[in-house]
């Protein structure tokens, strides 16, 4: 049982988690003072490794795959008539959960008001014919559409929405109507998991588990209460960056030895005497200056982006923020008074950005930094640019984008694609590198944490 704790560590830290040698030696050490209770082992094992809430769902999540405690089914013991649906068909003959013809009240009955017990027990009846070819996300993903089309899941979730559009229905009842439905959903889809892992072997889990994983999972991808939880991890995140001073160096009495400037004085006295010159660190700020696509493709991502230099800006002597789409507008002033969302939510400015030809030029976007900007970059100033490099097969500016790498402290460039996309199609990446000191694959939360740490 020790092994399997120490390989459940490990599978933790390739989930994500940052598990320390002696978290891991306390979790050990309190399991044993459990004599290894299987009933009180999820609980010792969360108190001692999960540290932050978007950790929750992936320790749960590789916890039911890699132990399998699931009580076996006669254990439930739920009321069986609460597992049929009734059937709603043409000739009004009904077909039970597990077939395709339930209707979506039959489903909104059995489920409403119903103990975790009794929703786990029809995950497991109507997962438990639905055959898998493999063990990947894509497949569990698949499967648990069809699912959700056998039961009338859709229909249940439309007729519900309507009820509270129409004021048919109180908004506590909605909220409630909405934790039950994806407290199902989660469950249907564990239980497709765990067949996956049963089925195909446990080298399986890790890949499985991605998917519990907000900070791995694609900004396209995120539902709107993990859009939610990625905005309170970015907060912390700025918060971290405020806090951490810049840092340059300059010339001192004492401090390392400067090697390049101890040679310069080397060649100009012949070394008769030998002085050694120093360097030392001092804080320092820098100005930042950040150009965000905002087109449809890219938008969700720019939203982050902004978020977090937003909330960090007390690290920055001057922060300066442009979006664009085919024209480049600064709106630095709007987010002294406004978030990021009403920005966005605010579709009336997009005329503002979006007035030529509707479609991302980056060309355009250049050629008009270079022109009306340019005097203001110095070589204090970072710039950071967000998009995905599709120009819609115009050219694309890369002599306007070298006049601002010319002036600027350093370019650095974000792309939400995958970098094996970055060559294909319309995508200019090939042509704007040779004028950015990085480029960063940045689809997630855990790039865009790692890149933050890197370059503001």
């Amino acid at each position: 049982m020790k092994q399997m704790l120490v390989d459940f560590v490990r599978l933790l830290r390739e989930a994500g988690l940052s598990v320390t040698t002696m978290e891991a030696a306390d979790a050990l050490k309190a399991a044993e003072l459990t004599e290894f209770d299987p009933v009180l082992l999820r609980g010792v094992l969360e108190t001692t490794l999960v540290k932050s809430m978007w950790e929750r769902p992936v320790f749960t999540a590789l916890f039911d795959l890699y132990f399998d405690l699931t009580p076996p089914v006669e254990q439930v013991k739920p009321k069986q008539e609460a597992l049929t649906i009734k059937g709603a068909t043409a000739d009004g003959s009904g077909r039970s959960s597990a077939g395709a013809g339930g209707d979506a009240d039959g489903l909104l009955e059995m489920i409403d008001n119903q103990p975790a017990a009794v929703l786990e027990e029809l995950a497991r009846q109507v997962t438990a014919e639905m055959p898998l070819d493999n063990a990947q996300p894509e497949e569990i993903s698949n499967k648990l559409r069809q699912v959700q089309v056998g039961l009338r899941w859709f229909e249940a979730v439309n007729k519900v929405e309507r009820r509270y559009v129409t004021e048919q229905m109180k908004e506590s009842a909605f909220q409630k109507w909405q934790k039950i439905f994806a407290q199902l959903e989660a469950l249907i889809r564990r239980e497709l998991e765990r067949k996956a892992v049963r089925q195909f072997g446990r080298q399986h889990i890790i890949k499985l588990v991605e998917f519990a994983n907000i900070r791995r999972r694609e900004f396209d991808c995120l539902t709107a209460a993990e859009i939610t939880a990625v905005e309170q991890e970015i907060t912390k995140l700025a918060k971290k960056l405020a806090e951490r001073p810049g840092i340059r160096l300059r010339h001192a009495k004492r401090g390392k030895v400067d090697i390049r400037r101890t040679f310069q004085e080397v060649v100009r006295t012949g070394g008769c005497p030998l002085r050694l010159k120093y360097r030392d660190k001092v804080k320092s700020k820098v100005d930042l200056w950040l150009f965000c696509d905002v087109s449809n493709s890219v938008e969700r991502f720019s939203r982050f982006m902004l978020q977090l230099v937003q909330a960090a800006h007390r690290r920055y002597a001057n922060i300066r923020s442009f979006v664009f789409v085919d024209e480049a507008v600064e709106v630095t002033d709007w987010f002294k008074n406004q978030d990021v969302n009403a920005f966005f939510q605010a579709r009336h400015l997009r005329d503002r950005f979006n007035r030529r030809v509707g479609l991302s030029r980056y060309d355009l976007v250049f050629e008009q930094i270079a022109r009306h900007e340019l005097p203001a970059i110095t070589a204090r100033t970072k710039v950071i640019i967000l998009g995905d490099g599709r120009n819609n097969w115009h050219p694309g500016g890369s002599e306007e984008l070298a006049k601002i790498t010319e002036r600027a402290q350093a370019v650095y460039w974000l792309n939400p694609l995958p970098e094996s996309d970055w060559l294909e199609g319309d995508c200019l990446m090939k042509e704007y590198q040779p004028y950015c000191r990085q480029l960063f694959e940045c689809r997630n939360l855990e790039q865009l944490t790692d890149v933050a740490n890197r370059i503001l």
